[in-house]
Parts: C-alpha cells; structure tokens; sequence
C-alpha cells in the first residue's frame, strides 16, 4: 500500500466516525423513541362544545366526560401579544433550542446547588407540554424523562404547534384547562380580544393557578401579573406606554358561569351534530329573548286554565334558518317537564294539515276558491267526520271549509284525492315522524290521527310562503343542510322540492290572510296591529294540543301549547290558547312590519261561472258570475245542477217516451241538487225540489220509481226484552229501490246513520232506542222515502 493510498483511507475512516459520533445522539434518540413512544393521544384532549348564534356569540357550553372547560384555539386566532409575552417571559430562546435549554438547565443546577433547595426548573415550553402529557412527581427522574418526552415533542412538531398545544393544555385553576376557556371564564371574552394587562395575568397563572387565582387571591394575583409585565419591560418586548396601560386593568373578581341559553336548541344541534366543538347556529339571540319571554308570559295565563306549557318555533322564510326555538316555558321546571323540547315532541296536528290537502286538490284541477264542496255527515265505513261546533251546514265554498276549519268537508276531499298520495305529500315535505303506512291513519289523518313535530310543521308551512318549493330546515349559520336521517346526522340538502305549484300556494295563502272568520270573531282584535300574516290553528281530538301557525312576508311562526304528560284539557282551543301567542310574536318579532302579505306573482284570473253551481255554466243556467281560478290547473265540470225536462202541461208528471207525443207536455228547468244534500236537507226538516213522478201511461224511465222503506215498520212498535242480548234486537234497515239506484243515504232524527249499497238487501242494523225516532232514506237520485216508527 503506498502512503498516497494509506492518506486517502485515513481520511474517509475518520470521516466515518465523525459521522457516526454526530449521528449517535439521533440514533439514541431514535432507539429510545422506539423503546420509549410518547402517549400522542394525551395531547389530543376532548374539548367543550360550544354552540353559538349566528354572529358567534356563545350560547351554551357543553363539558367533555372528564368534565373539564377546554375551548381549544389555534395560535393564528390568538393576538400577537400572547406569543411575544409567553416566549419572552418563560423561554426567550424557545425557537432555538431543540426542546431542553442546555443554558438555562446549567444555571438551573447552580442556583439549586447553591440555595441547597429547588428554586428553579429550567423547564422549557416543550417540557412542560410533556408534563401535561405524562405527569409525575417532580423529582431528578421526572426532569430526565421531562427532557426526552421534549425532545421527542420536537422532533414531531413545529414549534408554533407545540406553542399552540401548551396554550391549550396548561391549566388555569379548577377545571379551566387552555387559554380559551380562560379567557371566557375569567373575563367574559373570546382569547382573540384579550388586553395585554389580561395576557399578562393568564401568563402567569399557570405558575401557580391556585396561589394566583384572582378569585380568591387577587392581591397576589396582581402581584404575578406585574411580575410578567416588569419581565417584558426589561426585555425590551412592549413600550413603556402599553405597559403602564396594562398596569392600571382591574384584576377579576369573579368567575363567569358558563353561558346557558336556548337550552333546548343547543341540546338538539349537539345532539345532532356530534364530534364537532364549536357549531356556529342559525338562531338569533334576540329572537330568542323575545320568544322567551313571551312563552314565560304566557305560560302564567295558561296554567291558569290547565295548560301547563307552550313551544314555539320562527323560522326566516328565505334562508329556512331556524331564528328562535323554544322548548317550554322554562327549562328548569321540572314540576311541568320543563326540559322536555316540546319544538320536537310529536303531537297530534290537529287540523293544521288541511290548508296542504286544499293547495294539493287545487293542483290537480279539483277545486277553486270558490268551489262548493259538501258540508253534510258522511259515512266512511262506518266512521263520520263531526264538525269541531257538532253543527253540519249543507253546502259552503272551498274558502269557507278551510277558513271556518271544517272537518266534514275535509275527510271528503281526502277520500277524493286519495289518501297514500297525501300521505306522501306531507312525508316529502317533512313530516318524518308520519312514518306509518296510510291505512294505520285512514281519513281521521287530515284532522290529526298521526304525529308531527312543531320544527317539521312550521317548515313545511313556509313552503307555502315560498311558493310551494320546500327545502329543509336550517340550524346551522354558513352551510346548507338536508334532512336528518336515522344515523343522527344531517345530510347534504338536494335541490328544492315542488310540493305545490305557485298558483295553488298563493291561492291557499289568500284564503289564509283573511282575518273574517266566522267561527273567530274576535279575529279582528287579535290581528291587531300585526303584519299582514296567514295563519291557521288547530286542536286534536282528546283536547290534548293546540296550535296556530302564520307566515309573513319574512317569517313563519309556530305555537305550540298543551301539557307534556297528555294530560287533556277540556276546551283547548288553537285559536283561544295558541293564536294570542302567536300574534303576539309576530307583533314583537316584526315592529314597524313590511306591510300586508301579499302573495308575489299572484294574479287574479277569472272564469265565469254558474251563480248557483260555481261550475262552469250549461245551456240552462240562468245567472252567472265570474269567479277566480287557476289558469292550466283548474278543471271545473259542467253545471250539473240546472235540467230540464219534459213534464205534462197540466200535472206537472214526467213523461217518457212515446207518452209525449200523446200528453200536451213542456220543457221545465228544475234546479236539482247533489242527493246526499238533498238527504241531508230533509233529514233537517228542509224542502227540496226532487225529480217530478213519472206519470202513470208511461212507462220504460230507467229512473223507475222513489225508494220504499220496509223496515223498521211503522205500524209496529218495537219491544226490548231484558232477557236477550242487545246485539240480537237489532233492527235492520232495508229499501225496495229501482233499478239504476246505487247507494241510499239513512237518516233517523236528522243525524246520518248509515250509508247502504242499494244492492243489497240488508246493508245496516240499527241499535234500537227506546222513544219515537223518524227514519227517512233517499237514493242517490234524490228520492225519499220516510216511516216513524217506536222503540218501547
């Protein structure tokens, strides 16, 4: 080997180990990073969760499990001051060192040696998150193993995360954990407005958070705080001006309790949004107040009538963001189950769903505005639709039925439109909670046989606002969200959804708007003062629920009372219990109001019509009026109420046939109108004119001759006998009818009793009751028939 040879292995082999002596300390390190891994998921702390209004200011705070206030911030968020006063006061070269300060350690030991006792830690930053993160008794070990957890912090972080970490981590005293939350607690404020005189005191209290708590020890509080800022002024990181400033800032007395508002709504958007720590709502503080408030008024003028509680919901039209909600009169009464969120609960809807049956019919041609529908008692299998007053009054327009909330009326138009399609009507707008197949429900769903929550009816009212395009509601401000399935969460809204052509939703509108309501005359002076507002209430059967939903041009409010337990109240009523409320909100939720509502787009075409009928008019009507309808929607039929009809000049008897040519006879218009009216108007005691006799020489009229009760008998009193069962003295209801009659209509003592198929020879048994009864039937071509008959 020659010596040029000989120099050039020397060099590289002391190359070799130069690198593998600066190596060494890293590959130690590494080897025990693997022997020893740092508990990561300590740093990673469940937070509170803070649910806000839409301007960010806190509602409620929510604890973790370990129940301890964390309101975790990022540095960004922070003021500058925090960094410059944290770095500069606990470890001016913490951007340097590589998480153990070799010099202050030195001067550390010294200082310990020399006064025999620890009066200095030397610990850095990065080590005291590492004592946060894995804890123990502060002894030569503890320093050691704070030291390498330090340096495996570093080796993984930045040194602005591992900053931000210990701002979030390092206790304030009791169970305030973080700068945020200190912040909050101690001063009432976000960490991104505090002062520097604040930065100061929070820069110091982790020292000693019990011995400096300002709570309990303000003087010495005071004390560390000034400590802090004479460090930064002789460090040269403030002017001597901002320091004085911070000087002269009170010290906290108090600790501020954690906000509690909206109690009800915090815990649903919390419940419905899990894993998130801050939420940013929809709700309006505000709003809030003034709905408060108002059900709290309220709600003492109610539980002096037996109702022990009210929920309401406003809703903001065109961004469907949820501005108030109230869940009870107050949260913390239990006495009236008061933490119930009755803006949720399912209840009975009473009517509330009959202006969405009307807007559905009007959109498949059904109906107008001015349709006559029939108001009469009608038997559905057995089940009778009874009016809220008990009272039945012949023939009313659609706008009557729906402004007076007739019940009859309704269940009819229901058993048209079909029952499975309105079903899916009111589930694709919202009313989740409508979750059965239609015949658990059967007719009896258009006056409240289900179940819908408030928050779902007042949305699916704003549809109708908003021209009949639904969208779900809204809870959080920023984001648009979809509807709330099984899995809790709160899906990406789809497009809206067309539930009612704009027509119809106008149309329904207009009805809604019109405060002369005869069944409400005080309607006048409840409106008072209000903005033009729709409005419909309800009450369900039991007595059980009242409610009074309106929109106006901006908002749509819900009102909700009744008592949780489902305990009745005789008398309830929406329009007497829930619509004060209701216009009360409107009249503080929109002082100095945009005017009357007034339908957008809305324009008024008319047809002209039958004056009698309201369809459209036949050769034979005489009078006629113009009436407004819906333009390619609206199918009305041909007036079916004016005919004429050849008739003997002098009897007046109908004639068919070849007997016309042989009898002097004339064309007569008779005004015939729809037989179940005409049952239902004889049934009261009410003329009505009927088809004329066939006179006797004629024969061949396929409408054949009037029905013929044969039985019950009215020649024979009927006996009850004590010794025999009452289901075995049953009286059946028979009629001999003509051909071509289909159905016949009974009526006893002038209440429906049954609707029979003319085919059949018995339809109906009767309960026999002791006393004089009148039993009068009429087919459906208008004929009668009656017998009085006794029941002994």
């Amino acid at each position: 080997m020659n010596a040029e040879t000989y120099q050039i292995r020397r060099r590289w082999a002391l190359a070799l180990a130069a690198a593998v002596l600066l190596a060494a300390p890293w590959l130690w390190l590494t080897a025990l990073d693997l022997l020893f891994p740092f508990p990561w998921e300590r740093l990673q702390r469940p937070p509170a969760v803070v649910v806000t209004d839409r301007q960010g200011e806190p509602l409620r705070f929510f604890l973790p499990a370990d129940q301890r206030w964390r309101l975790p911030v990022k540095l960004s968020e922070l003021p500058p001051e925090v960094r410059r006063a944290l770095v500069a006061s606990e470890v001016q070269r913490f951007y340097s060192h590589p998480g153990v300060d070799p010099l202050a350690l030195a001067r550390a030991v010294w200082a310990n040696l020399r006064h025999r006792k620890v009066v200095s830690g030397a610990s850095t930053i990065s080590m005291q998150v590492a004592r946060m993160a894995d804890p123990g008794r502060r002894t030569l070990r503890s320093k050691v193993r704070e030291s390498f957890r330090a340096l495996q912090i570093e080796r993984r972080y930045s040194k602005d995360r591992i900053l931000e970490m210990y701002l979030n981590l390092t206790p304030y005293g009791g169970n305030v954990e973080g700068i945020g939350a200190a912040a909050w607690f101690y001063f009432g404020k976000g960490p991104d407005q505090l002062s520097l005189g604040e930065i100061a005191l929070l820069t110091a209290l982790p020292r000693s958070p019990l011995r400096y708590d300002p709570t309990l020890h303000p003087r010495a509080a005071q004390v560390a705080r000034d400590r802090v800022l004479g460090q930064l002024a002789s460090r040269g990181v403030f002017s001597r001006k901002e320091l004085d400033a911070a000087r002269r800032e009170p010290i906290p007395r108090i600790r501020r309790r954690p906000p509690f508002l909206a109690p009800h709504f915090t815990e649903m958007v919390v419940a419905q949004l899990p894993g998130e720590s801050r939420i940013r709502t929809t709700l309006d503080r505000s709003m809030q107040a003034i709905a408060e408030s108002q059900v709290a008024r309220r709600a003492k003028e109610l539980r002096d009538q037996g109702i022990g509680n009210a929920a309401v919901v406003v809703i903001d039209n065109q961004t469907r963001g949820v501005r108030a909600l109230v869940g009870s009169s107050g949260y913390r009464d239990t006495y009236f189950q008061g933490q119930v969120n009755g803006a949720v609960a399912r209840r009975s809807p009473g009517s509330t769903l009959k202006p969405f049956l009307y807007a559905m019919a009007m959109d498949q041609g059904r109906l107008v505005p001015d349709s006559y529908i029939l108001d009469i008692p009608t038997d559905f299998a057995g089940y009778v639709a009874e009016n809220y007053d008990q009272r039945y009054r012949g023939r009313v327009t659609v706008r009557e039925a729906l402004i007076t909330s007739l019940n009859a009326p309704a269940v009819r138009l229901l058993a048209e439109t079909g029952l499975g399609d309105f079903l899916h009507l009111l589930q694709r707008g919202g009313l989740s909670t409508l979750d059965r197949p239609p015949g658990r429900y059967g007719l009896p769903l258009i006056l409240g046989a289900g179940e819908v929550r408030l928050l779902d009816l007042v949305n699916l009212y704003a549809t109708l606002a908003q021209g009949g395009r639904h969208r779900p509601a809204r809870i959080i401000e920023g984001k648009t969200e979809g509807k709330t399935e099984g899995d809790g969460k709160i899906h990406a809204e789809p497009d809206p959804v067309v539930l009612f052509s704009p027509e119809a939703a106008r149309t329904v509108t207009e009805i809604l708007t019109d405060v002369r309501r005869p069944d409400l005359p005080e309607a006048w002076d409840l409106t008072r003062d209000v903005p033009g507002v729709a409005w419909k209430t309800g009450t369900s059967y039991g007595h059980r629920d009242a409610w009074a939903i309106g929109f106006s041009a901006r908002y749509t409010i819900g009102v909700w009372v009744g008592n949780f337990d489902g305990k009745p109240r005789k008398g309830i009523s929406g329009s007497q219990h829930a619509g004060p409320l209701l216009f009360d909100l409107f009249r503080s939720l929109e002082s100095g109001g945009r005017g009357p509502l007034k339908p957008e787009g809305l324009e008024r075409d008319e047809i002209e019509v039958c004056s009698l009928s309201h369809q459209l008019p036949g050769p034979f009507c005489p009078d006629r009026l113009r009436i407004a309808y819906l333009p390619g929607r609206s199918k009305l039929t041909a007036c079916a109420i004016h005919r004429r009809m050849l008739v003997d000049a002098k009897t007046g008897e109908l004639l068919a046939g070849d007997c016309v040519s042989r009898r002097p006879h004339e064309l007569r218009l008779f005004t015939l109108y729809p037989p179940e009216l005409v049952a239902w108007w004889r049934s009261q005691g009410n003329p009505a004119q009927d088809v004329p006799r066939l006179a006797a020489a004629c024969e061949g009229i396929p409408d054949g001759e009037p029905p013929r009760i044969v039985s019950p008998d009215g020649n024979t009193p009927y006996r009850l006998r004590r010794d025999s069962p009452a289901e075995y003295q049953k009286i059946a209801l028979v009629a001999q009818v003509s051909p071509g009659v289909r159905h016949l209509y009974w009526y006893q003592d002038g209440s429906l009793v049954a609707t029979t198929e003319a085919a059949t020879a018995a339809g109906r048994f009767l309960a026999p009751v002791r006393g004089e009864h009148r039993l009068v039937v009429t087919d459906d071509l208008g004929r009668s028939d009656g017998v009085t008959y006794r029941v002994e």
